[in-house]
């Protein structure tokens, strides 16, 4: 979860850089399902529906938007991004302090190191 820094669209994927706070990640979002050869061992209707929630997806990708972003993480020409497969813009202000709150919460109680 963080903040949309940079945006930039092409015919067949959309990268966007999310900051959490913590650094920036890029992050790109394939928009070629019902042209891409690697989409093709899908079932069409699948495929169909996926290229739709992609494009819905990445015209609500906006700079300054609060998003969440889901997605393989990955290496591309030696640098991090996440290949993003659900992008989910919140509305809610609120919303990136709870995740704060909850991954301090997390911190103490699950991934705490035990010496």
């Amino acid at each position: 979860m963080g903040t949309i820094v940079s945006r930039d669209m092409a015919e067949k994927f959309l990268k966007f850089s999310i900051d959490d706070g913590t650094g920036c990640v890029t992050c790109i979002m394939w928009l070629n399902q019902l042209t891409s050869p690697y989409f093709s061992r899908f079932d069409s209707s699948t495929i169909l529906l996926n290229s739709r929630i992609a494009r819905r997806q990445a015209r609500d990708i906006r700079i300054g938007a609060v998003a969440r972003v889901r997605g393989r993480v990955g290496l591309y020409r030696g640098v991090m991004q996440i290949r993003a497969t659900n992008v989910v813009i919140e509305r809610d202000p609120n919303t990136e302090i709870l995740h704060w709150l909850e991954c301090v919460r997390l911190g103490r109680s699950c991934y705490r190191i035990q010496s």
